[in-house]
């Protein structure tokens, strides 16, 4: 009989319902739970096999900012306007 002794840590983490709901959803398409998923995500995080995305260094991102740099940008709408977008989002 082996000596070796298994063990296991918890770990927990807080999302919405909705957020939840549709990764079971998602990944109960490829046959996975929600907790094999982390467990397989912290064991490639756990053998540094996770690279990290960086969406403020993407192409698109990186030259958006050099467009917002060099005055190259055109206005189309106010502060304002941009709230009620994301509240109309909000709603929905």
């Amino acid at each position: 009989m082996s000596n070796a002794v298994i063990k296991n840590k918890t770990i927990s983490t807080r999302v919405t319902p909705e957020i939840s709901e549709r990764a079971k959803v998602n990944l109960a398409k490829q046959g996975l739970t929600v907790s094999e998923y982390v467990r397989l995500s912290l064991v490639k995080a756990a053998n540094n096999e996770v690279k990290l995305v960086s969406f403020l260094d993407s192409p698109e991102a990186l030259k958006a900012k050099h467009e917002a740099e060099n005055g190259q940008v055109t206005t189309i709408g106010t502060l304002d306007d941009f709230n009620d977008w994301i509240d109309q989002i909000d709603a929905n």
